[in-house]
């Protein structure tokens, strides 16, 4: 009988000293209410960015001698809305001092954002076709975005350039993580030319824009009937859209000559 008092005792203190670990550890336990604020924000946050980017409208305005085309809109893994396209001068006149100009609109047709991107091409020649892109960060707006609305200004330049630098491809192929594009330039005018750039774009199987990717080039001068060779490389990691095309311009400007 001595014997199960003892076992009884035991197990008393036992349970009582469980009990009294149990309430210090609730009683020093101190809740936050930013917790509950951070974890609602974040469902609130989920929801709101939960927009279908497909769904947008992107409305492009009509302006005499240009054409903007194979727009495109996606949201990106960071969050970002980009917005992509190709302004094309379809006119017999050199364009310069060039601006994009894009207007985020409700349903209601409100404006949400307004934004004028500088085009960095001091010129864009008959024909050419200047790829863009714009960035929007702005996420607790998105879910109200109905309609992108895409413009363009412009001046005219009436003088014809001397030189003319043409891309040819060479070869291209798949090399472990790249993509990878071999050619050279090829200054076929009479004049030395300058501030040379060779930008690609790429474009998925609706001829839409997903990126572009501006090619590093030896020599930024060209003399006439001069070539130089080119390799672009694309990483083909998780932040590069899938494409099914891909196409060169070229910038620039006629090397100026000043008599003495």
């Amino acid at each position: 009988m001595l014997v199960f008092n003892n076992i009884i005792k035991n197990l008393s203190l036992i349970i009582i000293t469980l009990l009294l670990m149990f309430f210090s550890l609730v009683s020093c336990t101190q809740v936050n209410d930013d917790d509950f604020m951070q974890t609602e924000t974040a469902a609130e946050s989920g929801e709101l960015y939960l927009f279908d980017y497909e769904n947008i409208n992107i409305d492009t305005t009509s302006s005499i001698g240009t054409k903007i085309k194979n727009c495109n809109a996606y949201i990106d893994m960071y969050g970002d809305l980009i917005i992509l396209g190709e302004l094309e001068n379809i006119s017999g006149n050199i364009k310069t001092d060039i601006e994009m100009t894009i207007d985020l609109m409700r349903a209601d047709s409100g404006l949400i954002h307004t934004e004028v991107v500088p085009v960095t091409a001091d010129y864009l020649g008959k024909g050419a076709k200047y790829p863009f892109h714009y960035y929007y960060t702005e996420k607790e707006k998105y879910i109200e975005l109905s309609t992108i609305k895409i413009g363009v200004n412009y001046r005219e330049y009436h003088n014809d350039f001397e030189g003319n630098p043409i891309a040819e491809i060479e070869d291209y192929y798949y090399q472990k993580d790249y993509f990878i594009v071999e050619g050279r330039i090829i200054n076929l005018g009479k004049e030395k030319i300058k501030d040379l750039r060779l930008l690609c774009t790429f474009y998925d199987n609706k001829d839409r824009v997903v990126f572009i990717k501006e090619c590093y080039l030896p020599r930024e001068r060209m003399m006439p009937g001069e070539e130089q060779y080119f390799t672009l490389k694309v990483f083909l990691d998780q932040y590069i859209k899938e494409f099914t095309d891909f196409h060169f311009e070229i910038f620039f400007e006629d090397e100026i000559r000043v008599n003495i």
